[in-house]
């Protein structure tokens, strides 16, 4: 009989491992196979559209220069599947995917239940952030699983001591750091591992440890030498037009990038973004609650109250049975949560991951110690209704991860996301001149700039980044006009991006390069010096565009407004305008005498507008900018009509 009881000893003892393998892929595939789903399938705006271009190309992106993300997300671009903006994001849910196994085997370290751990995994699996993170190219997905792999072996080594496990959190470490910045704050709770662990230590280890973790910093000389190579290839006729010298033109290298030795250290410890830590926002009001306020909301989006509950719960838990290990669970989570509510950003939900995930491994502990305390009444007293009681438990817990599941796939399912490809098309396709300028603001700038590097779309186009040059703007376009290369801003409208109004884009030309041949010709007086020489209306699907185009018969120093409305056949307005003619960015008195200007209006019908004539009246005013008002007596109406829509 002990020969017997040894056996079965020995075989669980090699088959525990082998179950929890499975277990792992059965987590990462389930994972895997929900993300891809939920994937968005092409380009995206603003630093999503810059990783995927500059993955692409192996660019150098804005602070902190992210070279391991480029690296690595560069090698799904060889993927022979879907589109290359696709294979960027796909990249990103393949981090995700591999974070999953991770956290179950965190969660089962800490909560010391299997059904614990995998309730566990597959819940933070469909919590918003990381799915988020998942669903579009961004380095948090990334950041996380690196956090994830940091924890697990700081968690191992503080578990047996072993020299390996401390290597490898030490590289796993360095690793991250050449991601995200935000992994640098977890750095409290692994110093006090090793302080607590110091009895272990000796000169060798310490010099191991030491390089290990440098060794992955070393990825940063990918900056200098890869800008050196982009830097090569500017056209000098782009270097004129840009009169801030660490600008790089073209936008294959970051314009916040000076390829100096204070401008690599600049970059890459982002302290060039240091004015966005504090309470206070960019207009210097206090935050502070609006701060907490905003934390508690992204917590709720993640758990509800009572899973909350729960993580407490686990917090008393596992601070009774293992103290230590409790205190740096603590301080890791609390030091990411601490540093994301003083950061100033948009991407403020992301920063929280690692809390998120210090959160989740003590929600596992108080589900582990509930099944656990269930099972083992269960098995002492041999009663059927406690081990209903224990599988209804695991059946109500399961719950959180299924409802996560179904609640928040639609806000995460980007499968049908393809606005900023639409957008970026907009403008590359509005008939921009040859060899032309287009400055463009962050969110279609990037976009824009993967359709001419990565697919070929217009490479003769110099787009912009607007935000970097804007004090430089009128410079940029002083230097166009003297270069004779047309010069256009991409403009939307509504301009705010979380605007309730359907957006539209056009690519605004100052002025025009050729001479217009309008649809419509009327040569109107609307004062001395601008006619209005002839308008076009078109419309495609549900939206009409109006462009009306002016011409400066002699030159004006007066600033003008216009008022425009578009009426339908029974009256009713259906698009509403007033602000300046063609574009804020260049007022009238900046019109030269001879040239032409557009000025476009997008009508959003929507599906109860009429089918018929349309009529739109449009009324110019002198502006007094000091005042801040338009001269009503000044004004000058024209109507034009026979604007037909539908058949």
């Amino acid at each position: 009989m002990p020969c017997v009881v040894a056996l079965f000893a020995r075989l669980k003892q090699r088959i525990e491992p082998r179950f929890d393998f499975y277990i792992c892929i059965a987590l990462a595939l389930v994972a895997f196979v929900v993300y891809v789903r939920t994937l968005t399938p092409g380009v995206l705006d603003g630093d999503s559209g810059e990783w995927q271009y500059m993955a692409n190309i192996l660019g150098i992106p804005h602070s902190t220069g992210y070279p391991l993300y480029v690296l690595l997300a560069k090698l799904t671009t060889l993927l022979p599947l879907g589109n290359p903006a696709w294979r960027v994001n796909l990249f990103s849910a393949l981090c995700a995917t591999a974070t999953i196994p991770i956290v179950y085997l965190l969660a089962q370290r800490v909560g010391r239940s299997r059904m614990a751990a995998v309730i566990s995994a597959l819940f933070f699996a469909f919590m918003p952030t990381l799915w988020a993170s998942a669903a579009i190219a961004e380095v948090y997905a990334l950041n996380t699983l690196l956090v994830a792999l940091t924890l697990w072996f700081a968690i191992r080594f503080f578990d047996n001591g072993n020299a390996r496990d401390l290597y490898l959190m030490a590289l796993c470490f360095g690793l991250a750091l050449t991601n995200h910045r935000i992994a640098f704050f977890i750095a409290p709770a692994l110093l006090l591992v090793v302080w607590l662990k110091r009895s272990v230590f000796d000169m060798r280890k310490v010099a191991f440890a030491a390089f290990a973790f440098l060794i992955p910093l070393a990825l940063y000389l990918y900056i200098p030498l890869r800008a050196s190579q982009l830097l090569a290839e500017q056209s000098p006729a782009n270097w004129e037009l840009y009169p801030r010298a660490q600008a790089i033109v073209d936008g294959k290298v970051t314009a916040y990038y000076n390829h100096t030795p204070a401008g690599f250290i600049n970059l890459v410890t982002a302290l060039d973004n240091r004015n966005k830590l504090g309470f206070e926002n960019a207009d210097g009001e206090n935050q502070s609650l609006a701060r907490l306020e905003n934390a508690w909301k992204l917590l709720r989006e993640q758990i509800d109250p009572f899973g909350i509950a729960l993580a407490l719960v686990g917090i008393v838990i596992l601070f009774r049975r293992e103290r230590t290990l409790a205190i740096v669970l603590l301080v890791a989570g609390g030091s990411v949560a601490a540093v994301s509510i003083l950061l100033r950003a948009e991407s403020t939900r992301f920063y929280f991951s690692g809390a998120y995930l210090v959160m989740l491994l003590f929600f596992a502990t108080a589900v582990g110690w509930i099944l656990n305390q269930l099972a083992a009444r269960a098995a002492e007293k041999n009663e059927w209704l406690l081990r209903v009681v224990y599988y209804a438990a695991i059946i109500y817990f399961a719950f959180f991860p299924i409802t996560a599941l179904y609640y928040n796939f639609s806000k995460m399912d980007q499968s049908q996301n393809t606005k900023y490809d639409v957008y970026a098309r907009a403008i590359l396709n509005d008939h921009l001149a040859q060899n032309a300028v287009l400055v463009a603001p962050w969110e279609v700038a990037t976009p824009i700039r993967y359709f001419q590097y990565v697919e070929g779309v217009r490479p003769d186009i110099l787009t912009i980044h607007e935000s970097p040059v804007r004090p430089q703007y009128q410079k940029i376009l002083v230097a166009a006009h003297r270069l004779k290369r047309p010069f256009y801003y991409a403009q939307f409208s509504p301009e705010d991006k979380n605007s309730d109004e359907p957006r539209t884009l056009q690519a605004i030309a100052f002025p025009l390069p050729e001479t217009p041949q309008p649809q419509n010709t009327l040569n109107v007086k609307l004062n001395d010096a601008i006619q209005l020489v002839g308008y076009d209306w078109t419309q495609t699907g549900n939206v009409a565009r109006l462009a009306l185009y002016y011409r400066v018969v002699q030159p004006t120093r007066t600033e003008y407004v216009t008022e425009v409305e578009v009426g339908d056949p029974q009256d009713e307005t259906r698009g509403y305008w007033s602000r300046h003619p063609v574009s804020d960015y260049y007022p009238t008195y900046f019109w030269q005498q001879g040239d032409f200007y557009r000025d476009v209006y997008d009508v959003v019908l929507g599906q109860g507008a009429p089918s018929g004539d349309y009529v739109a009246d449009v009324t110019w005013f002198d502006y007094d900018a000091e005042q801040g008002k338009r001269n009503e007596a000044s004004a000058q109406t024209i109507r034009l009509s026979g604007l037909r829509v539908g058949n």
